[in-house]
């Protein structure tokens, strides 16, 4: 299995895109789980001849079907596994949270899982990102040949209200307050209409993601990376960790593999 993280180039684009993931494998033997940690972007996915399917809330099965399919996946608070075989073609685009708004003029940020995610969301149009897609194997000719097709088919909308969760550097709800000026209410009823989670959810989740970026970075040292990314004691970022990864922040550094030490991936058999 070969996997790639290619950086939008575009200044427009970067502010809702993260990052294209392109995963890709030619084995026909190949039967493996991916666990995937919880996270506070969203993913659009497109597939070539495979659909994902859902089996419950946190088991999903990558079946053999034939054509292009799209699904969206949305802030999730567990580990999900994902049961991949044989060959496929999966292209992840990781937008920050509101970002998909932007190009579908849809409330979608606040879905879990949603299966024909172009289909059902995004004008006819956009029907055709599937062949601009998977048209090459480079992985990074393909992210660019997105990149064009996106900035021809959305018109960004300066006016447009467009709130940057994943870069507001607070680590508490209190804090939330003063940066967006809002009551405690409001700022639970956005986060809840908007991302479908509570503000106090949602900021552990983006700890523990700044916790796996630090881990390696401070070895053993975990009581103070803790209080650097807004933990009180080592004991709460431990507990957080094992809510989100099942895993002690030890096991995680040794079984889980990082790529751009953005996509941790643990592959089971």
């Amino acid at each position: 299995m070969n996997t790639t993280i290619v950086y939008p180039k575009n200044e427009e684009i970067k502010k809702y895109i993260k990052y294209f993931l392109f995963i890709k494998n030619d084995d026909e033997d190949y039967c493996n789980k991916h666990i995937s940690y919880p996270n506070t972007n969203h993913c659009l996915g497109l597939l070539k001849n495979s659909r994902l399917i859902e089996k419950s809330d946190d088991d999903y099965t990558v079946s053999t079907k034939e054509g292009y399919h799209s699904y969206l996946t949305g802030i999730y608070t567990r580990p999900i596994r994902f049961n991949y075989s044989g060959v496929f073609d999966e292209i992840c685009i990781d937008f920050e949270p509101l970002g998909l708004e932007y190009f579908t003029n849809c409330q979608v940020s606040n879905f879990r899982f949603f299966n024909s995610a172009i289909e059902n969301f995004f004008s006819k149009a956009w029907h055709n990102i599937y062949h601009i897609a998977f048209k090459f194997d480079d992985p990074f000719i393909r992210a660019y040949l997105l990149e064009e097709f996106i900035l021809k088919n959305v018109k960004f909308n300066q006016h447009k209200k467009f709130i940057p969760f994943n870069r507001l550097n607070v680590s508490r709800v209190d804090e939330l307050e003063q940066h967006l000026n809002l009551s405690y209410r409001s700022i639970h009823r956005l986060y809840s209409y908007s991302l479908g989670i509570s503000p106090k959810e949602f900021l552990k989740i983006s700890k523990f993601r700044k916790g796996i970026r630090d881990l390696n970075y401070y070895d053993s040292n975990h009581s103070q990376m803790a209080i650097n990314i807004g933990y009180v004691d080592q004991s709460h970022f431990i507990r957080d960790f094992k809510n989100y990864t099942n895993l002690t922040p030890k096991q995680f550094a040794k079984k889980v593999t990082s790529i751009n030490n953005e996509v941790w991936l643990n592959t089971e058999e």
